[in-house]
């Protein structure tokens, strides 16, 4: 009678030698999985082929469809590595100056098993997105712009989080970032609007403030032309040689998102005295206690 000569394994098209075990009477054979999944393989698995051959050369073949034993030739192997999740914008601490922003997302399998799309958890201020994410491929990734509105002004946060089909959990990526969205203020304490004076000087001056905590003021212009900011964003600046008639003054302040805020002052400049002229007395010699007339012109060269 014909003894087993030899029993083998074939698993991702190599061969793996089995050892025959006198104290089970059994053929044991250690197969290395290998570090790549096998949920994309048919059925999610790899197959196993198990050889035997006896002295006489009689070979015995036994696939992974067997009605008995398939069951345990059908091998699930399960990567162990994480996949990314990643918000690439809005970037962790930034100052926004709309409530309406274009959240931009990015996921990526790491061990081969692929995205469990189903598993994407994204929230905004804590609150679970469902709808509103459309993701497409990008080389070996997948992204996404969400388009969330009516972010509240102060402190926002989102998060992204996904499984692959492995069941390995990516780590949490979290970005908080602040909305802005009110303009400076810009109180301007002189000149006082229509006001009438006979200089041609007249002191600009006021105090600028960023709409929230998270800006500061950039810059003041008075008429185009850059001032110095104090502490508490105070400023002043003489104004010299304004032309008689009508002057505008126009004050902007920006903050550093680029917001600006207008404050316009309108003037008027007249440094020119009345002219006397036309001048007739009624009698140049009167009587003690009498009463004096004279009649005289005056022009206002400014009308």
């Amino acid at each position: 009678m014909s003894k087993i000569t030899e029993s083998w394994a074939e698993y991702k098209g190599s061969r793996y030698n089995a050892v025959y075990n006198d104290d089970t009477g059994l053929w044991d054979v250690d197969i290395p999985a290998g570090a790549e999944s096998s949920y994309n393989q048919p059925n999610h698995t790899y197959p196993i082929t198990l050889h035997a051959k006896d002295a006489a050369g009689n070979e015995t073949v036994m696939q992974a469809t067997d009605p008995t034993y398939g069951d345990e030739l059908n091998i699930r192997v399960l990567e162990k590595t994480k996949p990314t999740a990643t918000i690439t914008y809005p970037t962790e601490g930034s100052v926004l100056g709309s409530a309406t922003q274009d959240i931009e997302l990015e996921l990526q399998d790491a061990g081969g098993s692929g995205l469990n799309m189903a598993s994407v958890i994204f929230k905004v201020n804590n609150v679970q997105v469902s709808s509103g994410l459309s993701w497409s491929d990008s080389g070996s990734k997948k992204v996404c712009t969400y388009h969330a509105t009516n972010l509240s002004d102060g402190q926002n946060s989102v998060s992204l989080q996904v499984s692959d089909n492995d069941g390995n959990v990516s780590d949490v990526d979290t970005v908080s970032f602040v909305i802005s969205t009110k303009a400076p203020t810009l109180n301007l304490t002189s000149p006082i609007e229509g006001l009438l004076t006979n200089s041609n000087k007249v002191t600009v001056s006021g105090v600028a403030a960023p709409g929230s905590d998270a800006v500061t003021i950039a810059e003041v212009k008075i008429n185009n032309e850059t001032v110095s900011v104090g502490q508490g964003g105070a400023f002043s600046k003489e104004l010299t040689g304004l032309p008689d008639g009508d002057n505008t003054i126009t004050v902007v302040a920006k903050d550093s998102l680029g917001r600006t805020t207008t404050v316009t002052r309108h003037i008027t400049v007249d440094t020119q005295a009345p002219v006397i002229s036309d001048v007739e007395a009624e009698a140049t010699t009167v009587n003690a206690n009498g009463t004096i007339r004279i009649s005289f012109r005056v022009v206002d060269p400014a009308d």
